[in-house]
């Protein structure tokens, strides 16, 4: 009976340790309120003017990105700081990377899994410019 309990203490208290923290997704969210909101297309022709990426790896990130943070992704910008301004670790699922490399092997056929790492990027620009280098390498150039 106590061994049920403790195993239901300890998998609650994992649960809290491996789940988004919604208060911190909620302040950067707030943080980003006094920023335009912007539609899809405006906001992959900002990204596109810093990362020169092809549209298809912009929404694909707009969307993934939003879908795994909770943040508001038409707010983003390119200079944003992927851990200290949009705090990527605290308000994702933990296990958030390993997602994406699947959602981004089924998107592009590219493999991210060995070489992806949240902490080795600053900005949204840098992991995007990342993403499209990976992209443009998995496609065979026409000689």
């Amino acid at each position: 009976m106590w061994d049920q309990f403790n195993n239901y203490v300890s998998s609650v208290q994992t649960y809290g340790d491996l789940s988004p923290d919604l208060q911190i997704r909620q302040q950067v969210n707030q943080r980003l309120r006094h920023r335009q909101a912007l539609k899809i297309e405006p906001w992959c022709r900002e990204f596109q003017r810093v990362t020169r990426s092809s549209p298809t790896l912009l929404m694909f990130v707009y969307q993934a990105f939003q879908r795994y943070s909770g943040i508001e992704f038409s707010r983003v910008r390119p200079h944003d700081r992927l851990i200290e301004d949009l705090q990527f670790p605290l308000v994702c699922w933990f296990d958030w990377t390993t997602s994406f490399c699947e959602d981004f092997i089924a998107q592009f056929g590219v493999d991210l899994s060995e070489l992806f790492d949240e902490a080795e990027f600053v900005t949204l620009a840098d992991v995007i410019i990342f993403l499209e280098l990976q992209v443009s390498q998995a496609i065979p150039s026409q000689g």
